[in-house]
This record gives structure tokens, sequence and C-alpha cells, in this order.
């Protein structure tokens, strides 16, 4: 049986946004209220999230990404989606 050749995907690339895209892995902090014994306390493991969007920013404490935007009229930018994540938790940056 031939193989299916992939159909190629149009990128999103927007060029009216002075940010770059970026796949952000880093890891989280866990939390729980409830009771657990020891064995279940062990098998406790971090967070492993991974962001897409926008390098709002990016320096020696923090970076700060965001997924959404909206360009005013003026040509300024309103921000959503957005998340601050201390440097020490992230794992890779890589841009998309």
């Amino acid at each position: 049986m031939p193989r299916k050749r992939r159909k190629a995907i149009a990128s999103t690339v927007t060029p009216d946004i002075p940010y770059p895209k970026v796949r952000v892995e880093w890891i989280d902090c866990v939390s729980d209220s409830g009771w657990a014994n020891d064995k279940e306390f062990d098998r406790m493991k971090l967070a492993k999230p991974v962001n897409e969007g926008w390098l709002y920013s990016k320096d020696k404490n923090s970076i700060k990404l965001f997924a959404s935007y909206d360009k005013e009229d003026d040509g300024s930018f309103s921000f959503g989606d957005r998340t601050m994540i201390p440097r020490q938790w992230v794992k890779k940056i890589q841009k998309i």
C-alpha cells in the first residue's frame, strides 16, 4: 500500500507582532491538602507543564509569556493569557 503524503500546514506567522513565538517546558510545584500515607507521598512528583505563546520578556529572574493579544487601532497591544515563570523552573525554550 503506498504511503500517503502529508500536507504542509501553513504556519500562522504574524509579522505585525514584534514578539517571538516559543514553546516553554518547565517544572511546577504540586501541592495537595488531603491526607496521604508514606507510599502515596513518595509517589508525588513535580508537574512538567508546557506553554506555547509569544515571549514578552526574559531576564535573569523570570520569563513572561502571553497566548493571546489584541492590536489596537493606534498600534499598541493588549495581552491575554499571561504567564510568568521563574527562570530556575524553566527547562527549555524553543522558538516555533
